[in-house]
């Protein structure tokens, strides 16, 4: 009785990227940079992966970064400890800085969101160069006091270099840590040169797959020094530089495919089982219609609307040869993880032009899931297209899945 001709599916496969790093500024001579970088490759694990290169404590306790995300820090100094000393900073001491919000802002739109960045553990290979070094060296024989807990320590053949990993007890706010040799007199001063520093480091960051496709960029910049966000003490000398500004890249990429099956391109509409009852003497059908099923890989934000041939008020039409016209309604039915105003998607009537489309938000990755297009005459239109029996009603519909938001 009547048919929708040439539904065009327009699909746009977008891949949406997002690339974590953290970069410190080279601005003046004592300021100092580091980067971080993670991408988001449209994956189903729903998370980031770190590309950042690892931190030089990953050459010892490899255990502990498979768990943690590390990097390296260009911090070195020289650290004068005293055993026995009342104040703790005048013992090796450390205080790294508490946890803070960052906003990233995208690239292209401006677009800010806001993460979580805090310090985890933190690895340093120090030196001393004199004294009986088995009692000489403030984390030999040692004994750590204040917000940290050891996780490991290597020496070498001399005694004269380790290498340690504390796990920083309360990363929100951290509190001092320092250490110093048991078995040493007190009274006892050593130069303690500190060659390589490296952190984990925890990064909450907002699901990818409720991030627009593209890079996110922010700071965050630490002072160096007494008092300051990375704080070792008293009597420290040589420091390589007096702030450290961490660079956030966000990069990501998402998957986005609907796949429909071959002769989607038509839709007959239809009264339910088809025209035979009504054709035989039955009683006249109320509605026309047709679903058209597709598969939905989607693992990001995206919009949909529809245009139209004929319009019809808000809705498509189909027109017969006597230019007799009805609007037939076009709707969407999406898988659960996809929402609309924070509502699942059934039967969601799209709206006609760019201008107007609806936004669908991810709750999670959907690969390979099933949805649905929907098209029909409702009762109130049916009558009329019965009063013309034998004429073929046909329209063009294009649907427009758009991930370049």
């Amino acid at each position: 009785m009547s048919a929708l001709d040439g539904i065009r599916m327009v699909r746009r496969s977008v891949r949406l990227a997002l690339g974590l790093s953290l970069a410190l500024a080279t601005g003046a001579v004592q300021a100092l940079d580091v980067t971080i970088s993670a991408e988001y490759l449209g994956g189903g694990s729903g998370r980031f992966d770190n590309t950042t290169p690892p931190g030089g404590l990953c050459k010892y306790w490899v255990a502990t970064c498979r768990t943690m995300t590390t990097v390296e820090l260009p911090i070195t100094y020289v650290k004068k400890t005293t055993k026995g000393a009342a104040d703790p900073r005048d013992h090796y001491f450390i205080k790294l800085p508490s946890r803070r919000d960052v906003d990233v802002y995208h690239d292209e739109t401006g677009e800010a969101r806001r993460m979580t960045f805090e310090w985890m553990a933190l690895s340093q290979s120090v030196v001393i160069t004199k004294g009986s070094l088995a009692f000489s060296h403030p984390l030999y024989n040692r004994s750590l006091n204040g917000g940290c807990s050891g996780i490991g320590y290597v020496s070498d053949n001399t005694l004269s270099k380790v290498t340690y990993l504390w796990r920083v007890t309360n990363p929100q706010a951290p509190q001092g840590c320092w250490s110093y040799n048991r078995f040493a007199a007190n009274g006892l001063v050593t130069d303690a040169i500190v060659q390589d520093t490296s952190v984990a480091y925890n990064l909450d960051v907002p699901p990818p797959y409720r991030l627009r496709a593209g890079t996110y960029r922010g700071s965050l910049t630490y002072t160096i020094g007494p008092g300051g966000d990375f704080d070792f003490g008293n009597d420290v000398s040589q420091l390589s530089g007096d702030t450290l500004t961490v660079n956030f890249v966000l990069d990501v990429r998402h998957a986005f495919l609907f796949e429909f099956p071959p002769g989607s391109d038509r839709a007959v509409l239809e009264p339910k089982g088809g025209w035979s009852a009504w054709l035989a003497g039955g009683k006249a059908p109320t509605r026309l219609y047709r679903d058209l099923p597709f598969r939905l890989w989607s693992t990001g934000p995206f919009k949909v609307y529809k245009l139209c041939q004929h319009t019809a008020d808000v809705r498509c039409g189909i027109v017969n040869d006597n230019a007799h016209q009805v609007p037939v309604e076009v709707a969407l039915s999406l898988p659960g993880g996809i929402q609309y105003q924070g509502r699942p998607v059934e039967h969601l009537p799209l709206p006609t032009g760019r201008a107007a489309a609806l936004q669908f938000e991810s709750l999670m990755p959907t690969l390979n899931r099933p949805g649905q297009l929907h098209f029909a005459v409702g009762r109130a239109d049916v009558p009329s297209m019965l009063a013309h029996a034998g004429s073929t009603y046909t329209g063009q519909v294009t649907v427009v899945f758009d991930a370049e938001l």
